[in-house]
This record gives C-alpha cells, structure tokens and sequence, in this order.
C-alpha cells in the first residue's frame, strides 16, 4: 500500500531539516477521517466525521508501520458515498486549519455505502507505512 505523508506534515519535516524548525508536538488525540474518490472529504456524510484516536494506544506499531488498534466507527453515512482513502489529522475542526499527517488508500479501494450504512473499519484495517 502506498501511503502519503499529508502536505503541511511533510512541510514540517522539510523545515525541521533545512532550516531548523521545531516540528509541531504530536497532540493527545488523532482524527481519522474519510475521502471520496474525487479527494472530497466526507465529513458531512458521515454521522460522526471525523473519529479521535487516542495517540500511542489507539494504533499498534510494527516497525515503521501502524496501524488501528480498535475498530474506528464513523456512523451512518447520510447518502450513498464511496470511500477511496482516510487521512490522520490533528483536529476535529471541519475546515481548513487541520494539519494532515499521513493519506492512503483504504484496502480494497473504492468501496461503496449505500444510504444508512454504518461505516467502520476493524483493528488492523486502516495501515499506515513510513517508508512505503
């Protein structure tokens, strides 16, 4: 599986390294949220958005991989969606100020909800590899 770091997570990297510039301390929860094949993020189709994860206990790490320790549920979708990849953020905020960390395709990508479905995904479901 191919993963991503998010753009302003890969920024802070590029920083730290060439100007020295303090990485931002990770926060005490993650945000996992969902995107549709267009990059359009579900929130508002889905009954509880975006879903905190406690960090350090809420993923199991394996080398340079993680994963979800739990099953992460976001609800019901409102209307029929199809989820292409879920990306980890540092907030809840519904807007433009959330730092990404990392994106990457969901397994077996795109899958599709119909109206009503209840949208989880069981511990190990949601994979993210540093050096993939």
């Amino acid at each position: 599986m191919t993963n991503d770091f998010g753009v302003d997570f890969a920024t802070e990297l590029t920083e730290y390294f060439t100007a020295g510039t303090d990485i931002t301390a990770p926060p005490t929860d993650v945000y996992v949220t969902l995107y549709d094949d267009t990059g359009t993020e579900l929130n508002g189709s889905l009954q509880n958005g975006r879903v905190g994860v406690t960090v350090g206990s809420g993923w199991t790490a394996t080398n340079t991989a993680f994963e979800n320790a739990a099953e992460i549920d976001f609800g019901e979708c409102i209307g029929d969606i199809t989820v292409q990849e879920f990306a980890i953020k540092d907030s809840d905020a519904d807007d433009a100020t959330a730092l990404e960390y990392f994106r990457a395709n969901i397994t077996d990508a795109p899958q599709d909800f119909a109206d009503g479905t209840r949208v989880f995904f069981a511990a190990g479901d949601l994979d993210v590899d540093i050096l993939d």
